[in-house]
């Protein structure tokens, strides 16, 4: 039986491990591209172009591209991360800037992108640090549903959202196939957990007024230096 004195210091181990994986989320985050000042425009037009990049190789990817030549129909929007950061020591973190273009269903194409942040902490015995760049395809009109908001949500944890990789065998029934670029190739990871919460000061700034992701979906907003962006994602979502 432990001791009230073991006790107390199961207490104070606990409470530094709690503290200790939210200073290194927070650093994780810091990393990504997105300035700390909401009026750095710059910042936000750099991480579209990165994304462009990350998506771009997402389409010449042999693998990907086998599926989403087959399965393209089924994509109702793109979620890019150019940067997905994990770092662990004891205490694990992760985290990444990115952005979402949905389906345009009347118009054809995609969304200009709504900008959002993907973010974990985990304590357990890990070591390493790696950094991948990441593309999660939204299925299902539920699953796009959950990018309305400006809360947070977690990828297969909250109702209502499930999330699936090539790796599992198909995704059927799946809101959400996650790929991540790591060694020279897209392949699945699991995102069970990763926090997903809209940024609405890097909206602001990159279309220069307030505005919810739901309206930029709906074309509410302008902003031509996503043109780019926007014809990558269009060559998959047609």
């Amino acid at each position: 039986m432990n001791s009230p004195s073991m006790r107390r210091r199961d207490v104070r181990i606990g409470a530094w491990r709690t503290r200790l994986a939210g200073l290194l989320l927070s650093v994780v985050i810091g990393f990504a591209p997105i300035g700390a000042v909401a009026g750095d425009l710059s910042a936000q037009q750099q991480l579209v172009e990165k994304a462009k990049l990350t998506f771009d190789r997402f389409l010449a990817d042999r693998t990907t591209k086998a599926w989403y030549r087959k399965e393209a129909r089924k994509v109702t929007a793109v979620y890019i991360v150019p940067q997905f950061r994990r770092g662990a020591f004891i205490v694990g973190a992760a985290g990444g800037s990115g952005v979402l273009l949905a389906r345009d269903s009347v118009k054809g194409g995609c969304s200009l992108p709504a900008f959002y942040r993907m973010s974990i902490a985990s304590i357990g015995a890990q070591a390493g640090a790696d950094s991948s760049e990441v593309v999660l395809l939204v299925l299902t009109q539920a699953g796009l549903e959950r990018f309305h908001g400006t809360g947070t949500f977690r990828l297969g944890l909250d109702a209502g959202m499930t999330v699936g990789s090539l790796s599992d065998g198909g995704v059927d029934g799946v809101d959400v196939i996650s790929f991540a670029w790591s060694k020279g190739v897209f392949a699945g990871m699991s995102f069970d957990g990763v926090g997903i919460t809209a940024a609405p000061g890097d909206n602001h700034a990159y279309y220069g007024k307030a505005v919810e992701p739901d309206q930029i979906f709906k074309g509410a907003v302008t902003n031509a230096q996503a043109d780019e962006l926007r014809a990558a994602v269009s060559q998959m979502i047609r």
